[in-house]
């Protein structure tokens, strides 16, 4: 009996024992947490709250200078383009324009000069005017200098072939002007062929631009030179565009060949048999 009594008590205080045990364990887990702060809240003054778990700092910070702006790099790229494009232009050495002392043909052989070159590269279209105003001195840069002055910001950038008219309308001398306009008024394509008359047409337009308002008026100017059979079958459409009317006037000078052909074979074979 004695004996069983004891095993209890050696039992009670193991189990004693290992309660204080657990007890001394949650105590210190709960010095190593850090202490909660309840928000004060007092009326008319703003909480302010202490968070029990640390914040996480951001692995990266932005800055200032490392911060990357889309625009400004595409902006820097299409400088560093223009550039080599600029670099690229000059390496070929393009003839200079002063607009001093002016003869048509120099006036042409510029703008000529320019094209080829143009092509040569394959320059972009946007390109084309800051290219070629590299080539102006003189009295030339001073007159580019005003256009660029004037011009509203408004509009879009000058275009190449608006370009080549300005300066034909300001650097093409009065008196060759008037013999062209008077030309052009009595241009006809006779019995030359449509791309002949083609070239005299459009290289007058070239050379004073004013001679027609627009589209429209080119193409009827263009129509009414033309051979009397081709503006037959030209005229009857009545297109509206120069490109339609000058396709159309292709087209019928193709179809007179053919026809033409055919009468001289038929004829050279009637000539045959009744030889």
């Amino acid at each position: 009996m004695v004996g069983a009594m004891q095993r209890q008590e050696d039992q009670i205080a193991k189990l004693q024992q290992l309660v204080a045990q657990q007890a001394s364990a949650q105590a210190e887990v709960e010095r190593s947490e850090p202490p909660v702060v309840a928000p004060v809240v007092t009326e008319g003054v703003a909480t302010a709250t202490v968070p029990i778990a640390a914040r996480t700092v951001p692995t990266t910070v932005a800055t200032g200078s490392g911060t990357t702006n889309p625009d400004g790099a595409a902006l820097e790229a299409e400088r560093e383009r223009a550039l080599a494009a600029l670099m690229m232009f000059r390496k070929f050495d393009p003839p200079t324009f002063d607009g001093e002392k002016v003869e048509p043909w120099m006036v042409e052989s510029w703008i000529d000069s320019m094209e080829t070159l143009f092509e040569d590269l394959y320059t972009l279209e946007r390109d084309k005017v800051h290219l070629a105003t590299r080539c102006l001195v003189r009295t030339t840069k001073v007159w580019w200098k005003r256009i660029k002055r004037d011009r509203s910001p408004d509009l879009p950038p000058l275009s190449w072939e608006k370009f080549r008219s300005l300066v034909y309308t300001t650097y093409f001398p009065d008196n060759e002007k008037k013999k062209l306009q008077e030309q052009f008024r009595k241009l006809e394509q006779g019995n030359r062929s449509i791309g002949e008359y083609e070239r005299e047409f459009s290289h007058i337009i070239d050379c004073v631009p004013d001679v027609v308002w627009d589209v429209k008026d080119r193409a009827d100017w263009f129509e009414r030179g033309l051979r009397q059979d081709i503006y037959r079958a030209v005229h009857i459409l009545k297109l509206t565009t120069y490109a339609e009317v000058l396709d159309r006037a292709l087209w019928a000078e193709h179809g007179n060949a053919h026809i033409r052909e055919k009468q001289e074979a038929s004829e050279k074979e009637g000539g045959k048999k009744r030889a």
